[in-house]
This record gives structure tokens, sequence and C-alpha cells, in this order.
């Protein structure tokens, strides 16, 4: 008798298939425990095809109407062998969820089902760990188990699959959260050719905040009560599970919190704050708003027509109450009006005609333009706040051009401004990254890049959109009298927007009760929220908010050295951050990279260095690495060398740090895994006499470590396993390091040769 089994994750549903060679004598099929066994008759043996299903299409439409999610699921998968593939399709349904009215459909046909507890479920589970040798189920112990018995595709042919339940959302802390079984990196290797998440948000009045800690949504609010989220992914392996968190609360800006505590460990917490989308007019604050456009000599063509299309876009977005000025700038400055001027249809006109008429010519002078843009501002009036937004293609080469100076004499002569904002807009590649991240950073704004194949007037019309409707100005948040956090970003807050969310990270020491404070100004006049039965927990929570929380402050280191040059004891914290938490950075991506590349700029460097030059062991050590090159190529990319603050390489550094700054989410990827705490990076690692073998190895493991090794699929194996954080970590590899205390770490092996611990240790990291 021949037994064959193949293991296939979909994004939503696990799909356990047996590789049956079936010619014109049909197999007989016996249904036994929980799979599919097939007796074919003797026949010449074929070598299997990895990996046979492969999923052309794979559609989430899901519907939350009040705290009832509707969730269906479509699925195109083709059969990429020669062979007819059979078995069982199986589906972990969401932990601790109410399902009902949960349904399967093929090319049309009901399939009859068998739903499994939880405790069935793991014999099940266990069963197929066993009989593949893939730990790759171990991530849904503990969850409920959707079967269907037999499953067949022909070789070549394509199968419709549909999916359908209904499940009751649970609310925690004032979140729901919606939870979907997405992640493939355990069971195919072939990624998914079309994947979409299409999520309605209905009937919630006061919908507020929404947020996923994991993956990159896009959230449409189409009114206070109803929202559009989504995700959109080509040849994708997603890494995690779908998590959405959304709460509802009536008041002007809603507020949440979420929280993630380690044992013996401070915790960490992400609180968000969202207005409504219907603001009342008085309740919008009323602005300055001076847009400064570069009109030097290489602004001449297609960039040009750009800039005054994304000029005319502003104007014609302004607020009825707010004030405005243009100021265009090149070896000297022109300015359209000598005062800010109100909102009307002939003012509008006006501007419209003066911006038709600017021609591009001559040098730049960024210091003179900012002088005259800050001596717009009225010290009578600073209940309004001054947004300016500043846009060159150049560096500084009139008048003023050191960059020290520039930011001093920005400092200088602002004082007559209340609340100031400066946003700016760097285009193409020769632009001093420097000088305008300072800028941003030090007027409480930021800085954005448009690249040559990017259109200027589309980049900014996009952020201008989302800064449109302000508020509250000048933020602030407490979180409490009773509770000490720290490290919080960022510092300091931005303003709230209509329809925009606040996403703070930081960190606090005991859990405990909370009530958080919102302040903040509209109009001149202080207004206050408070959120009572808030929490902070004292232990557990959702273990993404570390990343977020490590991501932002890489982000705030990173963007000192680019100001003051690398420091050691900065680029220690940074390698230490990015280890633990599975962060690329320039000092890392050596460190961690994506299995066989060679170079440290390709894939993950080169999103901050912009090219590939030092080729370095792919698995090298810190100690390994020429971190003398390294760091001075990463500096000249951050801006803090002084041969280098331009150049593509620098506009990519600061993009990427523009991204870790503003981070909603911090992604897995395929060589490194953040799973509940623990970061693991794949490698090799020296196995006693035998040499190396690649296995993913617990970022805090480190030499002098004592090494137990526990087989895998053996009995004590499984013993560990019943503990669902630990089968969590079990499921990504059945080779694996795991540090299991500060003395000593597990390998996991499928090497049946070797000798393993006489007695199972217990679980006491």
């Amino acid at each position: 008798m021949r037994r064959t089994y193949f293991l296939l994750s979909t994004l939503l549903a696990v799909v356990v298939v047996s590789l049956a060679l079936l010619g014109p004598n049909q197999a007989a099929l016996r249904l036994r425990a929980q799979g599919i066994i097939i007796d074919p008759p003797p026949a010449p043996p074929i070598t299997p095809v990895a990996d046979p299903i492969r999923i052309q299409l794979q559609q989430v439409d899901v519907t939350i109407d009040g705290p009832v999610a509707q969730v269906r699921l479509t699925q195109m998968l083709r059969n990429s062998s020669p062979s007819t593939v059979e078995g069982s399709y199986i589906f972990p349904l969401p932990a601790d969820a109410a399902v009902s009215d949960f349904q399967m459909t093929v090319d049309g046909q009901v399939l009859e089902g068998q739903l499994l507890s939880k405790e069935d479920a793991r014999r099940a589970y266990e069963e197929i760990v066993r009989r593949r040798r893939d730990p790759a189920l171990l991530e849904y112990l503990g969850h409920d188990l959707f079967q269907v018995k037999v499953f067949p595709i022909p070789a070549g042919a394509t199968r419709k699959l549909e999916l359908h339940y209904v499940q009751l959302l649970a609310q925690h802390e004032g979140l729901y959260q919606f939870r979907y079984p997405l992640q493939t990196h355990q069971y195919s290797h072939a990624p998914v050719e079309q994947l979409a998440v299409n999520m309605e948000l209905v009937n919630r009045p006061g919908l507020r905040t929404i947020y996923s800690p994991n993956y990159e949504i896009a959230v449409a609010r189409t009114s206070d009560r109803s929202a559009h989220v989504s995700y959109k992914a080509t040849a994708a392996q997603p890494q995690d599970d779908f998590v959405l968190y959304f709460g509802t609360d009536k008041s002007a800006v809603g507020l949440n919190l979420l929280s993630y505590k380690p044992a013996n460990e401070d915790g960490f917490f992400v609180l968000l704050a969202a207005p409504g989308v219907d603001v009342a007019a008085d309740a919008i604050v009323q602005r300055n708003i001076i847009m400064v456009l570069d009109v030097s000599g290489s602004m001449q063509g297609e960039k040009m027509e750009q800039a005054k299309a994304a000029a005319r876009f502003v104007v014609d977005h302004l607020n009825s109450q707010d004030r405005f000025n243009l100021v265009a700038f090149s070896t000297g400055v022109r300015l359209w009006q000598t005062t800010l001027q109100s909102v009307g249809s002939g003012a509008r006109k006006a501007a419209h005609q003066w911006l038709e008429q600017l021609q591009a010519s001559g040098s730049t002078d960024i210091n003179r333009a900012l002088l005259e843009a800050l001596a717009q501002l009225d010290d009578k009036d600073q209940s309004r706040p001054t947004y300016i937004l500043f846009l060159t293609d150049g560096l500084p080469t009139q008048g003023e051009t050191d960059t020290a100076r520039i930011l001093g004499n920005v400092r200088n002569n602002r004082s007559g401004a209340g609340v100031l904002r400066l946003f700016t807009f760097g285009v193409g590649y020769d632009v001093n990254t420097t000088l305008l991240d300072a800028l941003s950073q030090q007027l409480r704004g930021r800085s954005s890049y448009v690249r040559p194949d990017e259109r200027i007037d589309e980049k900014v019309s996009s952020f201008y959109a989302g800064v449109s409707t302000p508020v509250l100005s000048n933020v602030a948040l407490q979180l409490g009298d009773n509770v000490t956090v720290d490290e919080t970003y960022p510092y300091p807050l931005p303003d709230l927007f209509a329809g925009e969310q606040l996403v703070m990270v930081g960190r606090y020491h005991d859990g405990a009760p909370v009530t958080v404070t919102l302040r903040g100004e509209v109009n001149g006049k202080p207004i206050t929220y408070r959120y009572p039965n808030q929490r902070l927990l004292a232990v557990g929570g959702e273990p993404a908010l570390a990343r977020l929380w490590a991501a932002r402050k890489i982000s705030a280191l990173l963007s000192q050295m680019q100001l003051t040059g690398p420091d050691p004891e900065l680029i220690d914290a940074v390698v230490e951050l990015s280890l633990q938490y599975g962060i690329v950075t320039p000092y890392t991506s050596a460190f961690v990279p994506e299995p066989n590349v060679t170079a440290v700029g390709t894939e993950a460097a080169s999103r901050w260095i912009g090219e590939a030059n030092d080729v370095v062991d792919p698995y090298a050590t810190p100690a390994a690495v020429n971190r003398a090159q390294l760091e001075f190529k990463v500096a000249a990319a951050l801006g803090a060398s002084n041969e280098v603050r331009t150049g593509q390489a620098a506009v990519v550094a600061s993009q990427r740090l523009g991204e870790l700054a503003t981070a909603d989410t911090v992604a897995t990827t395929e060589a490194v895994r953040f799973i509940n705490g623990k970061t693991f990076v794949r490698r090799p690692f020296a196995v006693g006499q035998s040499g190396e073998r690649i296995l993913w190895v617990d970022t805090q493991y480190k030499p002098e470590m004592k090494v137990e090794t526990i087989v895998f699929g053996g009995d004590c194996y499984f013993t560990l396993a019943q503990d669902l954080q630990l089968s969590a970590w079990l499921a990504l590899s059945s080779n694996l390091l795991i540090v299991h205390n500060a003395q000593s770490a597990w390998r996991i092996t499928t090497d049946t040769a070797v000798e393993s611990v006489a007695i199972c240790p217990a679980w006491q990291e």
C-alpha cells in the first residue's frame, strides 16, 4: 500500500490532500480518522509535484452589521500536477467565536461537513502533524475545526470554492475584534496570485477608531456610522492572520487603548484617537495656509505645470474661514499678496491667475523663501494654526546655503507664530534631505518626497486632502495619574483631522485601569475630552504592538543620527531593537537577509541605501560585517555624512525613515518572523559534528547557552505543544532553535538519529 499526503494552506483555510495517481481503474477510497486514505492500484512510481495546488484567486468579503460579521470566502484553485488531487478540506474557526450558518459550496454543489470541537480538533491536528512531519497546523491548536470529507481536483483543472459563515463579535476593552486565519507561509511556497479582503462596516453609530496591527489596510470612511476597509495584494504569501479592531464613540473624538504586556517586562500600548467624518462648520479649526513654490530654472517644463496644478488644488480646497497666501522663489522671492487673504471666489480666481503667469528661471534661495513665509504671520492673532507647504526640487544655491544656519534662521524668526506646522515636499533626487527633514521635524510637520516617476500634483493633493479639515490643534494626551508611561511616539503629537486617525505608541510599567485625557485647541479655545474605563493590561494582549513601538523608536534614533552623524551608542540601540523585534534597518539588513541574498543592498538594504556595493556573508554575525564601511554608507544615505546629503540614496533613506515614523503596522517577512513576543531569523546553525543546518533561530540565542535537543513529533514535543503560546512558536518550523531561559535553548529537529532529552522539560522562559 502506498499512502502519500500533502497539506495545502489557502489564505483562509487549510486543505489536507492526498495525491493519487488515478488512471482508468479508479482507486478505492476509505475514510480513516480525519483524512482520506487512497489505495491506488499498483503503478510505476511517479515523482509527486510539490505544492500541487495553486490559488489563482482568494477573495474575502465581510459585512459587519452591528456585532454580527457575515463572511464569504471565494477561491479559485488550480491543480498544477499531472495527477488528481483528493483529500479533506479543513477550516480553523476563529478562536472563541460564536459561529453559525457554516456551509461550503464547490462549483455550485453544497458539501456536507463536520464541526469538530477544540478537543477533537486538537487530536485531528496532531494526527496530521505526526503523519506529515510538518508543524504548520499547531498554529491553530485551541480552535474549533470545520472539515469537509472529499475534495477532488483533476489534473490541470480548476475549482471554484465558496465558504460562508456568520460570526458574533465580542467587545473587549471598548473595541470589537475581527480575526481571520490568513497566513500561508508555513504550508505552501506558492504565492496567491490575487488576494483581496473587502470589509463593509455598516450601522455602527459613532464609528471612530479602525485599526489593523499587522496589515496596511485602506480605510474609506463613508459616514459617522459606516466605512469600507480593504487590503489587496498580488503574488502574496501572508505571514499573519488578518486582525481588525474598531470602536464606536458618539463624542466628537473617539479614543481607544490597546496594550500588550509580556510577563516580567514593561508593557506596550497603542492609543487610537479618531474624530468623526461629519464635522460642523464651527468645529473646524480656522487656519493660515501659505503655499511656497520653487520656480527656479530646474523646475522648467512638466514639473512647473504640475507644481501649479498642486497649488491650484490647495487654493480650491481651502475652508471658508481660512486665510492664505502664495510665495514663489528662485534667485529672489515673489508674493501673491503682501498679507494673508480671506477665502472667497474673487481671491481664488486672482490666485489662479497669478499662478498661471509664473515662469521657471534662476537659482534657489531656500533661506529667504522660508523667512518671507514666516514674515506673513501676524503676532497679534496667534489663535490660528499656520500651515506652510514648502515645495522645492533643488539644493540651496543662492543666499544662505549652510544647513545649520538656515535651520537657526527659521527657529529665530518664528516667534510671531502660534501653532506652526511646516510640510516639505522634495521633488526629484537633487534635494537636501537633511535640510528638508530637519525643517519639518523642527516645525512639527512632515517631509514628503516626489520621485521622478511620480506626479507632483497627485502627491501634494493627496497629502492636502488628508489635512484639509483640522478639528483639534496643539494636541496633548495623558494616560491617567496612577500609571507611568514613557518613550511615546510621535512626539510632539500632530493635529487631529476629520476622517483621519492618530496612532500614538509607548511603554508602561504596570497594568491598571486609566482615564485618558485628550487636550487641544479649537480656534484659540482650549478643549478637553476625558475617556474613563480604559485599561492597560497586567499581562497578555496583542503582541504586534511591541513591533510597532520598536519601529517608531528606531525611526527616532535614526532621525537623530541623520542630524548628528552615526553615534556608536545609538547604532547599538538600533541593532538591539532591530534584532529583538525583527525590523530591518540600515545597520541590520545584512544580519537578517532573505535566503540566498549575497549583498547588503539587494532587497532589504537597497530600500535604505539605494544601491548594492557591500558584498558580505548573507548570514554573517554583526561582528563579521565590515561595520565601518557599512556605517559610512548608511550615514551617507541618511544625510549624516558631509560627502553625501543628496541623491537617490538619501531620498530613499528619508522616505523609509518617514514610513517608520508614521507606521501604523509593521509586517513580518519570509526571512524574519515575530511571533508572540519572539523574533526568529532563518540562518545556518552549527549542529555538533554534522556541520551546519538551516534553522529558524531565536534572536535571543547566545553561543554560550546550553542547547537541549527535542525530536519533532515525539511524545515530549506534543507535551510541550499543549501550551498554546509555545505551540504558536513550534508551528513556525520542524527545525527550530528557541530560547528556553537565560541559560539554555531547545533545538527542535526532524533528525531522529540524534539523542533527545531524557526528561521532557517544562516551559519556563
